[in-house]
């Protein structure tokens, strides 16, 4: 951001969004969630926590953003309102779920249907195969017990070391860039090493959290459910070969839709931020089927978007969005702060 536009958003601050949302608040939102858990088990994370949103919380955000005269809308609907097949007057909000949690059916779902909302789960295959490697749960449990983390791959070798979990809490984004770089065929052998587990644990921790084949075939019946692909094993697409990021994505499609019955159309990318998805990551996703695409970078969506259907921007959305941050989601401060007079996401 160079000077100008600093000078600009604190323009947009100060006159409290008026003038931003005339240009940058978008027609919509598409919200990025995971997990739907009770306060009570939400707070036995700290790494993790905001990785789940309370029951409570979605509910309140729901009639929030319909006091504000959201409409809330399915991703189908958004792609035929992008490829101009759909009118769709109001703004809207999309809520996406990422992973394929059995807490979205068990404290989600409920939510959804008290207030008639749509929403799309993107389902990571190996949750509901049971081969699933959970290495952020299994990361936060680590650092509470252990003093380091060796990680050893064909790319080369890198130590992690702390003395309390604060510590170890703090280096989580460089060990995250670390783990999603070591070559998806050695990642278990690695982290089976690093972590001291065993195949069975990693199982185990997996299937615990998961939905199964069986409750994501009921989940796609609901009227208000859309199933969308995220990969086979979540990996990092950038950070994988060509081959490899062409098989997750397309085997990933093809085995929902032997399970669901019906046609996947839609993509998250898993991370889905900068370091995670590149420009032929986008030409990979189109040319397997999907029909839309989404990130893990913010930003309002605009009608043309319809020239960036597989780079289509999310926000975060939680118990931690205060209202200030959800000021600057609606009103187009927070799409300016990122992407200054970019209407849609550059991907490189």
């Amino acid at each position: 951001m160079n000077w100008i536009e600093r000078k600009i958003l604190g323009f947009f601050v100060k006159t409290k969004g008026i003038f931003s949302k005339l240009f940058f608040s978008g027609k919509g939102i598409i919200f990025m969630l995971h997990r739907v858990l009770p306060e009570q088990e939400r707070n036995q994370y700290t790494l993790n926590k905001d990785l789940a949103i309370s029951p409570e919380k979605l509910d309140e955000f729901i009639l929030l953003f319909k006091a504000k005269g959201y409409k809330f809308i399915s991703l189908d609907d958004l792609q035929s309102w992008l490829e101009k097949k759909k009118k769709i007057r109001q703004k809207f909000i999309c809520l996406t779920f990422d992973d394929g949690y059995r807490d979205n059916l068990i404290h989600g779902v409920p939510i959804l249907e008290k207030h008639k909302v749509p929403a799309t789960i993107y389902i990571t295959n190996c949750l509901p195969n049971g081969t699933g490697i959970l290495w952020w749960y299994l990361f936060e449990t680590h650092a509470k017990t252990a003093k380091k983390l060796n990680l050893n791959s064909s790319i080369g070798r890198l130590d992690f070391s702390w003395e309390n979990s604060e510590q170890a809490y703090a280096q989580f984004g460089s060990i995250s860039d670390a783990i999603k770089s070591i070559p998806i065929s050695e990642l278990q052998t690695v982290l089976m090493e690093g972590f001291g587990k065993t195949a069975l644990e990693f199982e185990e921790l997996c299937r615990s959290v998961s939905l199964s084949w069986d409750e994501i075939a009921t989940l796609s019946r609901h009227p208000l459910i859309t199933i969308g692909a995220h990969t086979m094993q979540h990996v990092s697409v950038k950070q994988q070969n060509y081959e490899v990021v062409k098989a997750e994505m397309s085997s990933s499609k093809k085995e929902l839709e032997h399970y669901i019955g019906k046609e996947v159309k839609h993509f998250a990318y898993p991370f889905g931020g900068t370091f995670d998805v590149s420009s032929k990551d986008l030409e990979i996703s189109e040319s397997c089927g999907f029909r839309t695409s989404t990130l893990n970078q913010a930003g309002n969506i605009f009608r043309n978007n319809h020239k960036s259907m597989h780079a289509l921007a999310r926000m975060p959305l939680g118990n931690s969005t205060d209202d200030q941050r959800l000021k600057y989601y609606l009103n187009g401060i927070y799409h300016f702060s990122a992407n200054q007079f970019n209407y849609t996401i550059h991907i490189h």
